[in-house]
């Protein structure tokens, strides 16, 4: 059976499932609503969600994720509740251009979908930093493949290994002052993360030859606390992965 399409200003509903949970949207055009953290990764969860905004109408419905014999299950189980045409994006869906990394099939579906959502906006080859679970800087070709990058522990990943990993260190809020040099214990580890990570993203923009006018995104659950402290232009979509899934589902084969 091939892949259903959508015409460019059709409604899709898409269901990204990610490592540390799932979060759904809806898209048309380029617009992008949510996304919105579902409680559980299943169709109870997104039936909840879409039945008030479809209100008996149909809808291409989307399911994307790391892993993907749970997407394919997952669109399964929603094309049983007639909500419309479900389909799972996996990494061969012909939608989506194969990426250029070593390992093609290992490749992150988010990763995948984000650069070729941010191909997609600058019409040009772009540059996407998602700082989520991990934080990654990857490079996204003139085809919108993922063309490679970088993947570093996201900010509550390494506040948490901090925490975990001494005898004395505690949890603290990743929200709040940054200063240099710390006064404090909360504040030093904050600051370390926060800056530390901003000023990695730069190194590694620097190192991959990136021009300070390359289009560059922003994007994931943490990229409001990263954003201020980027010496970069950039601009910050919190739904850049669920667009990419979207565009991938219209594309023909």
């Amino acid at each position: 059976m091939t892949a259903p399409t959508a015409t460019p200003n059709e409604l899709v509903l898409v269901v990204d499932i990610g490592n540390s949970g799932a979060k759904m949207g809806a898209v048309r055009g380029e617009d992008v609503a949510g996304p919105v953290r579902l409680p559980a990764a299943d169709a109870k969860s997104v039936r909840a969600f879409a039945e008030p905004m479809l209100k008996g109408q149909k809808a291409l419905i989307a399911v994307c994720g790391s892993n993907p014999g749970k997407a394919r299950d997952l669109a399964w189980e929603l094309g049983k509740l007639k909500l419309g045409e479900a389909v799972a994006v996996d990494s061969e869906h012909p939608g989506l251009p194969r990426s250029k990394v070593a390992q093609p099939e290992r490749a992150g579906m988010d990763r995948r979908v984000q650069a070729f959502a941010a191909r997609h906006l600058a019409g040009a080859a772009a540059v996407v930093v998602s700082c989520g679970t991990a934080i990654t800087v990857d490079v996204a070709d003139e085809d919108g493949a993922l063309a490679g990058g970088a993947i570093l522990p996201g900010l509550l990943l390494g506040m948490r290994a901090l925490a975990s990993g001494t005898a004395l260190l505690p949890e603290v809020a990743l929200e709040g002052p940054l200063v240099m040099p710390a006064l404090d214990t909360a504040t030093a580890i904050r600051t370390g993360l926060v800056l530390g990570a901003a000023g990695a993203v730069e190194r590694l923009l620097a190192a991959a030859g990136i021009s300070a006018s390359h289009p560059l995104f922003l994007t994931g659950a943490d990229a409001l606390l990263l954003a201020p402290h980027l010496g970069r232009a950039h601009r910050l979509h919190p739904g850049l992965g669920l667009l990419g899934i979207a565009l991938a589902v219209r594309k023909r084969r």
